[in-house]
């Protein structure tokens, strides 16, 4: 190893790390200062002045490296690589304690003061430094950047899986507002086992929940196995969509196959694409041969019939999958534009068809209103969600470009110069099926209840990643060849390393920023507030009347309420759903319903009469929520146990019926 490339890799790694952990630094105090503990507390006090020495000495070493004692920090990098190459096969066993180490700090946040975006990153980045050397001497002989790439993605990985890890809970009460109520939603298929009465099924996600519903095969199947299920679900299908479009790209370096691999998952967790198109995706990839017109139809219509029980932006996801490869792989030069179009135009036509049969069965089947299956049209669109917003604050559109910029990035320059070696035809069709899926994602997306992430656009997200792959790695078939193509499998061009590095960065990103989800721990709190919702729902069973449960359902599904008959309607999400959609027919029969106080007792969030607006986050919903909701319930119902921390309200029936409390803002 020359005096040079170790000099500048000394120098990049101390300047990132003393410039991160200046950032952690100053974030630590600007939060301690606003709490007022940086000069009231001495833990704050010794934690602040800690990291503040360890910005001193790396900021000290890099301006050592241009100094007489260059030369012993150089011999000293020189020892410690000997040391870890002289440990041979042991260094992966140091490095799964790294990574263990990395995860446990990712879940058990054990020291307080590393809760923090910034914490997370540098943390990230010290075990990516240690990861590199580990596999260096473990004898992975690669480019500086080759070791660094694998490394960002191995640490990217583990922590992503680390971050599921908190919600493997037996903890009864929802992790966010409407996780639990997928337990709920899933147990539908079997609700005359659990509830003792049949109940229609959603016509929310059904495929999502006939997934979900897996654990209720096993008799008395706890909570915990169920969210240990649908995190299988989520990083299984990933991974299995990753593992098969890497499988079809054939790349010819196994190094770079596996970055590809854990890059391509962590992509498509960030929007997140649900599983359930994940199933759309896998059946689709397994079945698309160009050379093969049925099998591929076939597939298409598998495909496309799971797609008509999913969500109807998703109806023309397969054929549209096949056509693009079809478009990449196939060349058009020299054949009549009719006999070219037909596979990929009979594909879509034939998927969506098939996608629209599937919906109209499972409505008449279901037992659900059909009117309910189209609900979302007459929701409002609120564009400005587009832009930085504060349900939002990055925008769906900033946060697009960023997250798919690499991608552009990779076919620009990988069809630089090459425009002409491509029929225009091809590229209209790939172009055309992007901007209906990227048009039609970004509509959905300003849907009221939307807006708030980058899973509308999950079908764009995935197939710009397949034709993004196709060029990059060459798998794209050209109508004219060129000497020295690059070969199959292999990158189309090669890049600066500053461009490999934005690529690589980009999804980190998106990863690192999100943090684990954690249930509170007050558990004698969480004891009182089930012993009241059980003490109430006795005292109303009592009376012969009935026990409406808004939010947490799954007490119920799950028997931590003891012998609470199950009242199907108004639960939280399809609620919601309607409240936004304003169907007069659903929340007229739930305004009856209030009006005659059917119900003893509502288990509910906190309810009140308080517009927000859009200058709020999901504002235009709470808005709806109060307005259909919550401002009815309160006419006819008033609170008597609220536990805030649990986000519980018991409500009864009001003696003065029509009572309402008066609205404000904010």
């Amino acid at each position: 190893m020359s005096q040079a490339p170790r000099l500048t890799l000394l120098r990049a790694c101390l300047a990132i790390t003393a410039l991160l952990t200046a950032a952690a630094v100053l974030h630590f105090a600007a939060r301690s200062y606003r709490a007022g503990l940086l000069f009231a507390s001495q833990r704050h006090m010794a934690f602040a002045a800690l990291l503040g020495l360890t910005v001193a000495l790396e900021a000290g070493l890099l301006a050592a490296t241009w100094t007489s004692l260059q030369t012993r920090l150089l011999d000293w990098l020189e020892s410690i690589l000997k040391l870890f190459r002289g440990l041979g096969n042991l260094n992966l066993l140091v490095l799964g304690g790294v990574l263990a180490l990395f995860a446990y700090l990712v879940i058990a946040s054990p020291i307080s003061y590393l809760n923090s975006a910034y914490f997370r990153v540098l943390i990230c980045w010290l075990v990516v430094i240690a990861s590199s050397v580990l596999l260096w001497g473990y004898g992975l002989r690669r480019t500086y950047f080759e070791l660094f790439a694998a490394s960002l993605m191995l640490a990217a990985v583990v922590y992503k899986v680390a971050v599921y890890l908190p919600e493997i809970t037996n903890f009864p009460l929802t992790l966010g507002w409407s996780e639990a109520s997928r337990y709920y939603y899933a147990s539908l298929y079997f609700s005359k086992q659990i509830y003792g009465i049949s109940i229609p099924p959603t016509v929310l996600h059904p495929s999502r929940y006939m997934l979900q519903a897996a654990p209720f095969l096993i008799p008395d199947s706890p909570l915990w196995l169920h969210r240990l299920w649908q995190i299988l679900l989520w990083l299984g299908m990933t991974f299995a969509s990753s593992a098969l479009l890497t499988r079809r790209l054939a790349i010819n370096d196994a190094l770079k196959s596996w970055v590809f691999l854990a890059w391509s998952f962590l992509f498509l967790l960030i929007g997140p694409v649900y599983y359930h198109l994940q199933v759309i995706v896998i059946i689709t990839l397994l079945g698309c041969d160009r050379s093969r017109f049925w099998k591929t139809s076939a597939a298409i219509i598998i495909a496309s019939i799971w797609a008509g029980i999913s969500r109807i932006n998703w109806f023309p996801v397969p054929g549209m999958l096949a056509a693009i490869i079809y478009f990449l792989e196939e060349p058009a030069a020299g054949r009549a534009i009719w006999r070219y179009l037909l596979k990929p135009v009979l594909w879509v036509a034939a998927g969506t068809l098939a996608a629209f049969a599937s919906q109209s069965a499972y409505a008449l089947i279901s037992g659900n209103p059909v009117e309910q299956f189209t609900s979302s049209f007459s929701s409002d669109l609120l564009w400005y969600r587009l832009l930085p917003n504060p349900t939002y604050p990055m925008g769906v559109l900033p946060a697009l470009l960023l997250l798919t910029s690499p991608l552009l990035w990779a076919i620009y320059a990988s069809l630089r110069g090459r425009w002409r070696d491509w029929h225009p035809l091809r590229m209209a069709g790939i172009a055309a099926i992007l901007l209906v899926l990227l048009s039609g994602g970004l509509v959905v997306s300003t849907k009221i209840g939307g807006g708030s992430n980058l899973h509308n656009l999950d079908a764009y997200l995935t197939l710009l990643l397949v034709v993004s792959a196709w060029v990059y790695f060459a798998r794209a078939v050209p109508d004219r060849s060129r000497s020295g193509a690059p070969e199959p499998g292999q990158p189309a061009v090669r890049l600066h390393w500053a461009a490999h590095l934005f690529i690589l960065v980009v999804p980190v990103y998106f990863t690192i920023f999100l943090g684990p989800v954690t249930p509170p721990a007050d558990q004698s709190r969480l004891e009182r507030a089930l012993e009241a919702i059980n003490s109430a729902a006795a005292a109303a069973r009592e009376n012969g009347s009935e026990v409406l449960m808004i939010s947490e359902r799954q007490l119920i599904t799950f028997d931590t309420l003891r012998d609470v008959p199950l009242v199907p309607d108004y639960e939280k999400v399809f609620l919601m759903e309607m409240a936004m959609a304003g169907n007069p027919a659903y929340l007229g029969q739930l305004h009856q319903d209030l009006k005659e106080q059917r119900y003893d007792l509502i288990v509910s969030e906190p309810l009140a009469v308080r517009f927000k607006g859009s200058g709020k986050s999901f504002g235009e919903e709470n808005d709806a929520w109060v307005k259909n909701v919550a401002e009815p319930i309160l006419c006819y119902y008033e609170p008597f146990r609220t536990f805030r921390e649990l986000k519980i309200q018991l409500l009864k029936p009001r003696s003065v019926p029509g009572t309402c409390p008066a609205a404000s803002e904010g």
